[in-house]
């Protein structure tokens, strides 16, 4: 599911966590940011993994596995 759908609902005060399944072996950080300013393709990546939200005093940051839509996939 894309990552535009699955954060339909959370407030857009909260934070989000991008890390991207960038290989099999390797995962890099996009960055954390509140939801209302994330913008742009990262938007359209497929969510692989969604991590369980951690509570800050005044938000919650919601931790997101994405696979960049760009990547080709090859059949192992």
């Amino acid at each position: 599911m894309k990552l535009r759908e699955i954060i339909k609902e959370i407030p857009d005060d909260d934070w989000l966590e991008i890390i991207e399944q960038s290989s099999i072996n390797y995962r890099s950080y996009i960055g954390r940011a509140p939801k209302k300013y994330i913008v742009g393709e990262v938007l359209d990546y497929e969510a692989l993994y969604i991590g369980e939200g951690r509570k800050n005093k005044n938000y919650q940051i919601h931790r997101f596995l994405v696979e960049d839509k760009f990547i080709e996939h090859v059949d192992r």
